[in-house]
C-alpha cells in the first residue's frame, strides 16, 4: 500500500467514526497543513457514499471558516454540487456553507443566483439550507445595484409566517443590511 492509498484509508476509517465536533476541526487542521489532506477531503465530497461526504464536507466548511483562500478553486465545483438535483439537503447546506466563507465571487453567477432565489423561497428546503441560500443571494445582489433592489423587493414581500424563526433572522438582517 502506497502513501496515498494510506492517507485516503486513514481518513476514510476516522471520518466514519462515531461523530463529534472535534473531529471535523481536528481534521480541517490537518487539511489547512497538508494539500494532500485537504484534496482527499475534496475527493470525498465529490466522489464518496454518504455519510462519508457529508463528513468530509463538514471539515471543509472549517477549513473555508478558518483558511477560504485554500478553497476558491473549487467554487465552480461547490455551486455544481449544490445545484445537483440529487444533492441531499444536509451536504447542500454544508457546501452551501463553504461557499458563505468564500470571497463573493466578481462576477455575477446568474444561474447560481437563481438556484439560490429557489431554494431560499421553497417552503419545503430545511430552514438551515434557506438561510444560507437567503445570505449568499444577499451578498450576490449586492453587486449590481438594480438587482438589489429587487432582491430587498422579494424578500420584503414574504409572507414570514410560513418560514422559520432562523429564516426570519435572516430576512430581518438583509433588511437591515447587517450581513
Amino acid at each position: 500500500m502506497n502513501n496515498a492509498e494510506s492517507l485516503t484509508d486513514n481518513l476514510r476509517l476516522r471520518l466514519m467514526e462515531r461523530p463529534c465536533k472535534a473531529l471535523p476541526a481536528a481534521i480541517a487542521a490537518e487539511a489547512i497543513a497538508d494539500e494532500k489532506v485537504l484534496d482527499t477531503l475534496l475527493s470525498f465530497v465529490y466522489h464518496g457514499d454518504d455519510p462519508l461526504r457529508w463528513r468530509a464536507a463538514w471539515a471543509l466548511e472549517k477549513v473555508a471558516g478558518q483558511c477560504p483562500s485554500l478553497l476558491i478553486d473549487e467554487r465552480s465545483r461547490m455551486k455544481a454540487l449544490a445545484m445537483q438535483d440529487d444533492t441531499p439537503d444536509g451536504l447542500c447546506r454544508l457546501t452551501l456553507g463553504i461557499l458563505y466563507h468564500l470571497p463573493d465571487d466578481e462576477d455575477l453567477d446568474v444561474a447560481f443566483f437563481n438556484f439560490l432565489l429557489d431554494v431560499m423561497l421553497n417552503l419545503q428546503s430545511p430552514p438551515g439550507v434557506q438561510s444560507l441560500a437567503m445570505k449568499l443571494a444577499y451578498r450576490q445582489s449586492k453587486s449590481d445595484g438594480d438587482l438589489h433592489k429587487e432582491f430587498l423587493c422579494i424578500i420584503r414581500n414574504l409572507e414570514l409566517d410560513y418560514y422559520s424563526a432562523g429564516v426570519r433572522s435572516v430576512v430581518k438582517k438583509c433588511l437591515k443590511r447587517k450581513l
